[in-house]
């Protein structure tokens, strides 16, 4: 009778590993092998994380964080926070509103964007 295919069957009669290989691998290695799988060193930059998109700015323009990210090159949520640290930002958003509604005017981004560059 054939053995079901439930068995389990010994690998190293059908390997051609070493016995003594087989139950002793060599840990350091594997665990080397591990790290640098793990630990890649990127090639190239991450040039993907760039937003680079030239804008014009209007000075008389409302900007919203969208376009205000587009502009510093940097996600909505960091665009949301630098606008919450601007001065003369204005909140379109109602009184008992939960999100804010922020817009700032293009002359007061482009002198956020120059004091930037002082610095």
């Amino acid at each position: 009778m054939s053995p079901s295919h439930n068995t389990i069957r010994n690998p190293s009669k059908f390997l051609s590993l070493k016995q003594c290989a087989w139950n002793n691998p060599d840990l350091t290695q594997v665990g080397q092998d591990i790290y640098d799988f793990l630990n890649v060193t990127p090639t190239k930059s991450q040039g993907w994380k760039r937003r680079v998109v030239s804008v014009e700015i209007k000075s008389d323009h409302m900007y919203s964080p969208k376009e205000v990210g587009a502009v510093l090159s940097v996600s909505y949520d960091t665009a949301t926070r630098i606008m919450g640290r601007m001065r003369r930002i204005a909140n379109l958003a109602r009184p008992r509103a939960k999100k804010r509604l922020l817009r700032i005017k293009g002359s007061d981004l482009r002198a956020y964007i120059e004091d930037k560059l002082e610095r």
